[in-house]
């Protein structure tokens, strides 16, 4: 589950980063270059890269976006990661979180987390796509990420990765927060993302001891796609990390 993107100095802070539905941690490989002295992890969900035959039934605290964010709480502290940093985008916001609020209600009491591109759990989607056909599904991707129109026109892309998208989309459409109050909270989103409301982001604050007013940073919902180095630098302000 977990996936060792970039290995920073010992001793270092490590973050851990929880990607967008249909996505891949490797979508924060470049960090590494933002963050050199941290050390960087990426949850792979079922479906994809390693993981390719792992199904969220396969979970064993049930196929649904708190068990997932169960068993990669699991993860965490079986690789003896210590307060770490949590970084979740879209989708990944939300598991994110309920990370952090497994780990809270384990015991640790200092973990930090920060979610990009997502409204608070209490405005999460009404949409039911992951029951819609494929052309569907296909056109809501394109809409948040218009350049992922080509790939998603090859037939092997689309036999590939579908139901791996679908699962995520199942998962974030029928989600339903735990509530559990973290540690410390920053809210990150793109001043040109559709997929969030600036005016219900303080919605967040709910769910942490210590939050951040959201900070609006350059771009659309994928603001964050390489080589940008907005989101890591507003870690390495609000968290002292480098």
């Amino acid at each position: 589950m977990l996936t060792a993107l970039h290995r920073g100095v010992p001793g270092s802070p490590t973050v851990v980063v929880f990607p967008h539905a249909g996505g891949s941690p490797r979508f924060f490989q470049h960090w590494g270059t933002a963050l050199p002295a941290t050390t960087l992890v990426g949850v792979t969900y079922p479906g994809r890269d390693t993981r390719v035959d792992v199904s969220y039934g396969d979970n064993p605290y049930g196929d649904d976006l708190v068990g997932l964010a169960r068993s990669a709480a699991d993860a965490i502290g079986h690789a003896g990661i210590a307060s770490p940093v949590l970084v979740g985008h879209s989708m990944g916001a939300y598991v994110a979180y309920e990370v952090a609020a497994a780990l809270t209600r384990a015991g640790t009491t200092d973990v930090r987390v920060a979610v990009s591109g997502q409204n608070p759990p209490d405005d999460r989607p009404t949409t039911t796509l992951h029951l819609a056909d494929d052309a569907d599904l296909v056109a809501d991707m394109v809409r948040q990420d218009p350049g992922s129109a080509p790939l998603w026109q090859l037939h092997e892309v689309r036999s590939m990765f579908l139901p791996a998208v679908r699962e995520d989309y199942r998962l974030l459409e029928t989600y339903t927060a735990t509530a559990t109050v973290v540690a410390e909270l920053l809210v990150c989103y793109g001043d040109r993302d559709h997929e969030v409301s600036p005016d219900r982001l303080d919605g967040w604050r709910r769910y942490a001891a210590r939050f951040h007013p959201p900070v609006a940073l350059s771009g659309g919902h994928f603001f964050l796609k390489a080589p940008d180095a907005q989101l890591p630098r507003q870690l390495a302000g609000y968290f002292g990390l480098c």
